[in-house]
């Protein structure tokens, strides 16, 4: 009997460690694909006058090209021309290039990249009008290394008003079209910012946020 529980209580000791162990990977993972969507979106900005990627922008027609979408940004992204705007394909995106909790839960459409990772929207015009310049400026980012650019998500976009809407007892990692933050990484949320360094908050980092300015704080507000 005192053997089946040193047996069991290792076991269990083991599963926990491999947890951890997984754990930090995936956030070490996922914290590098948000580093290189912002050193893209950097690329981008040098290549159009100070622009960043815009997250939004309508044609005449009105059918709308997101950020992740944007052929010019997604080739600075992946490194070679890209053949699939509409990104139709899973494999448009690399697996790796994804929040790995994101795609092991394969939830409904875990295989793009607006499941893992969404742009900071503060500010940002997403109405219907055709070539609306929707995007931050290099120009106008009074503090890049305060100033949230990308985290991880639930939405090609991230809202103020959505950054609590994740559900802590029943985390969900499908898609979502609320502009959802998502704090999936051990009840933290990876942050990307506009001068491209990363880092992990919790909730009640943001708490603490809501009382230094709210939306008007310089993490919310380029």
């Amino acid at each position: 009997m005192v053997v089946v529980l040193i047996i069991m209580v290792l076991a269990l000791v083991s599963m926990y460690g491999v947890r951890r162990i997984r754990d930090g990977a995936d956030k070490a993972v996922s914290a590098r694909n948000l580093s290189q969507i912002q050193i893209a979106n950097m690329a981008y900005a040098t290549e159009h006058n100070g622009k960043f990627t815009p997250i939004r922008v309508n044609d005449d027609k009105g059918n709308p090209t997101r950020w992740f979408q944007d052929v010019k940004f997604l080739a600075n992204l992946l490194g070679t021309p890209v053949d699939d705007p509409e990104l139709k394909k899973a494999t448009s995106i690399p697996l790796q290039m994804l929040d790995p909790k994101v795609v092991r839960a394969r939830k409904t459409q875990y295989d793009r990249i607006f499941c893992s990772y969404g742009m900071n929207d503060t500010g940002l015009a997403l109405g219907g009008e055709p070539n609306l310049d929707s995007g931050h400026n290099l120009n106008r980012v009074a503090e890049p290394g305060r100033t949230m650019a990308f985290a991880s998500a639930t939405d090609f976009r991230v809202t103020y008003n959505s950054r609590f809407k994740w559900d802590f007892d029943n985390p969900n990692d499908s898609k979502t079209a609320g502009g959802e933050i998502a704090f999936r990484h051990s009840d933290r949320v990876l942050v990307v910012y506009f001068d491209g360094h990363c880092s992990e908050m919790g909730k009640a980092d943001f708490e603490s946020i809501d009382g230094n300015g709210g939306k008007a704080n310089a993490f919310w507000k380029p």
